[in-house]
């Protein structure tokens, strides 16, 4: 009898927020989510999958859920020139360009309030040098909010004993259905650097980016009235570092996302123990590795994540945030479960090399 009034509460709170934007602890997982500019920044493709699940002590849990796919359109171009010598070969680094699209969806309680975003993600990026470069990306957005309103009790359905269902509610719930376009932006500095010798197994791998969330005016899912101010600023940043002995490597990061009045703040560390090395050259071989990590969501939750690389091509993900706000009471300090996997190839969907070939 208790649930009932807990998803009245939550309901009315996600309406005051005007829909809490969809988000994942393992936000490395998801990239083009986390901002557009990331869209094709540190993998050539990759294609992932995710589901999360929160408040188990309720019934009915608020369930995250989503997929998402990216590919740069080309890479670097190499210029093969034919002399009456040994053939030679330079490669010329250019601007490149990448495509993302991501579908999400999240409900809370029994479908009370349910929200399905499409994504469409365009990035490009220069090379700053041999080692870095930096991409700019934009993002249009395809949400569509659903309420259904059989899972509410309200006032006017108090008979004096208890609730009573067939009583009328005496509210009017006109818009169910509620469908707008937001859209985003973003930057990225991606740095990245590897051994130059026939085994390349020591690696320094870094990003930092900005972005910016509801660039337009949305609208209130109650009123349909224009709602202003409500722009969400991300900064972020991690870096991937090979320890001493080099079979082990350990990558820091940090979140930050400001939207009036909320602040979050996390931060935490996975250490990567290699199972394998990978071939520098060839590409032939590329290595496994096991995870684990811990990260802390100030105020809010402690996460434990843990998961396999392998052969650097598929990556499993889990991770479980422990509650430490004050709603650990109503949730015995239960907060969400997460579950995510990516496929990685080392090319490109879209590959395109220009070959220019002169002779003397």
């Amino acid at each position: 009898m208790m649930k009932k009034p807990i998803y009245l509460f939550l309901w009315f709170w996600s309406l005051k927020l005007s829909s809490q934007d969809i988000h994942f602890s393992q936000f490395l997982n998801q990239p083009s989510l986390l901002n557009p500019a990331l869209t094709g920044a540190i993998d050539p493709s990759r294609a992932s999958i995710v589901y999360r699940d929160q408040w188990k002590s309720v019934s009915s849990p608020y369930v995250s859920y989503g997929i998402s796919a990216e590919t740069r359109f080309r890479a670097e171009e190499s210029v093969h020139v034919s002399t009456p010598g040994p053939k030679s070969s330079k490669k010329r680094s250019i601007g490149r360009s990448a495509v993302g699209v991501s579908i999400y969806k999240d409900k809370m309680g029994d479908g009370t309030i349910s929200n399905t975003s499409t994504n469409l993600s365009l990035a490009s990026s220069v090379s700053v040098n041999k080692m870095s470069h930096l991409g700019l990306g934009l993002q249009a957005s395809f949400t569509q909010t659903q309420l259904n309103n059989s899972g509410l009790i309200f006032p006017n359905q108090y008979n004096g004993r208890g609730y009573d269902e067939s009583l009328n509610s005496g509210e009017s719930f006109q818009n169910q259905n509620f469908f707008h376009v937001d859209f985003a932006g973003g930057l990225v500095w991606v740095y990245n650097q590897s051994d130059k010798g026939l085994i390349g197994n020591r690696k320094l791998r870094g990003s930092f980016g900005l972005a910016f969330y509801h660039l337009n005016k949305s609208r209130s899912f109650l009123n349909n009235n224009p709602i202003s101010g409500q722009t969400k600023y991300v900064i972020h940043g991690d870096l991937l570092t090979s320890l001493q002995n080099r079979d082990y490597a350990i990558r820091p990061f940090f979140l930050m996302q400001m939207k009036k009045p909320n602040t979050e703040v996390l931060a935490g560390f996975v250490i990567k123990r290699y199972m394998k090395l990978d071939s520098k050259y060839t590409g032939l071989v590329r290595r496994s590795s096991l995870n684990i990590g811990l990260s802390c969501r100030i105020g809010d939750a402690i996460i434990v994540n843990g998961g396999v690389d392998i052969k650097g091509k598929y990556t499993i993900s889990f991770s479980y945030d422990i509650n430490i706000s004050k709603l650990k009471n109503g949730t015995n300090a239960r907060g969400g479960f997460e579950l995510s996997m990516s496929y990685i190839p080392a090319k490109t969907f879209f590959y395109r090399d220009k070959k220019i070939t002169t002779s003397e």
